[in-house]
């Protein structure tokens, strides 16, 4: 087993483990693009954006949401009325998704598998590939997406949400503010100094095998995702494709202060292959 095979075991195993069904109620109570309305509405935006156009293109699309999780946005696109396909390793996230979609099952396929394992097992071609705050969960995010292209349709549409900036790229101003807001979030969860201990050791570049917060948010508490090499990859496959960043947080205090102050921390990415044109990056405030 190579090296990145094995750092995708450990990731796959400690996600299992961190999203037990504790895990999937604390994660639905903490997640800013579930709890915040405006990261929320941005979500639903982009949403209707990318499902407009690939409405455009048959009827019924069909979409494969990766890292589906339990259900909170996998909804967004039952409701405006495609066939999905849900895969997730999570059972519990996955139970919690049924639940949540039941309305919904005869347009909804589950999957629980790796993500590797489901996309080498596909055969559909899809309008819409979903990656909905996954990418910083694995550790060879890169390689996933490029196994997706080809699961893609002629005028298929690549879309992620709710991952981190590669933090080198995020300006000072905007990382420290991040960081109090983070802060001041978590001294009311609980498990306080673990919590600040795993920080300071994160920010030593120490990182434990063993620690399922280490490597469940993989690389949210690494170095972010690399927007950037997301982008170049896409586009040397022949994707038109867009960065959108915006703020996002758990804080609820610091959630409105840091969308009015123009905080940077977290972004999205709207690809398609075909060359249609995008729509512009306003149009989605």
């Amino acid at each position: 087993m190579d090296a990145k095979t094995s750092e995708g075991k450990v990731a796959a195993e400690a996600n299992i483990r961190q999203y037990d069904a504790d895990g999937t109620n604390k994660y639905v109570q903490a997640a800013p693009h579930i709890k915040h309305a405006s990261v929320h509405a941005l979500y639903n935006s982009l949403v209707g954006q990318v499902y407009a156009y690939a409405e455009k293109h048959k009827t019924v699309p069909h979409v494969l949401d990766l890292g589906a999780g339990e259900g909170s946005v996998t909804l967004s696109f039952l409701e405006l009325g495609a066939k999905v396909t849900a895969v997730d390793i999570s059972k519990s996230q996955l139970d919690s998704l049924a639940q949540k979609c039941e309305s919904y099952a005869g347009n909804l396929e589950i999957m629980c598998l790796e993500v590797d394992e489901a996309c080498a097992k596909l055969t559909t071609k899809y309008d819409i590939i979903v990656a909905n705050s996954f990418l910083h969960h694995i550790p060879d995010y890169l390689k996933l997406i490029q196994a997706t292209d080809s699961l893609l349709s002629s005028h298929g549409q690549f879309f992620s949400f709710q991952d981190p900036l590669k933090y080198e790229t995020v300006r000072p101003t905007d990382k420290i503010f991040s960081n109090v807001a983070y802060f001041f979030w978590r001294i009311f969860q609980g498990d306080v100094w673990g919590g600040i201990r795993r920080r300071l050791r994160r920010a030593r570049g120490l990182y434990s095998e063993d620690s399922k917060y280490d490597n469940a948010e993989y690389h949210g508490v690494r170095d972010g995702v690399d927007e950037m090499a997301i982008k170049n990859l896409l586009e040397r496959k022949g994707y038109e494709c867009e960065i959108i960043k915006y703020f996002s947080t758990q804080s609820s205090v610091f959630q409105p202060v840091g969308r009015l102050l123009g905080i940077k921390n977290t972004f999205a990415i709207l690809a398609r292959k075909s060359r249609d044109g995008l729509i512009p990056a306003d149009a989605h405030i």
